[in-house]
């Protein structure tokens, strides 16, 4: 049989145990809230990256946009000057 000793021991040894699991318990929630923090300004600074990224590339693609809009144009007054001068031809024929 186990003495008082021996008990009290056990009793003790379970307290601390029972002590240790509460303190691990709350320390997790701390850890959980230290590191949603982290994440959370982590996830700011990349999504500021890829804002960053994205209107540069929008930039760039306005920027091709634009110049094949100008020579589209230019196209289009060459063929309608080259259409106005055949136009012109044929009337002289007629």
């Amino acid at each position: 049989m186990a003495t008082k000793k021996q008990q009290s021991k056990r009793a003790d040894d379970l307290m601390e145990f029972g002590h240790k699991a509460l303190l691990a318990y709350v320390g997790a929630f701390g850890v959980v809230g230290d590191k949603v923090g982290e994440w959370f300004e982590l996830f700011v600074e990349r999504g500021q990256e890829m804002e960053k990224d994205a209107r540069k590339l929008v930039k760039q693609n306005e920027k091709q946009v634009r110049k094949f809009a100008a020579d589209l144009q230019k196209q289009e007054k060459t063929a309608v000057h080259q259409a106005e001068k055949t136009v012109k031809k044929v009337k002289a024929l007629a």
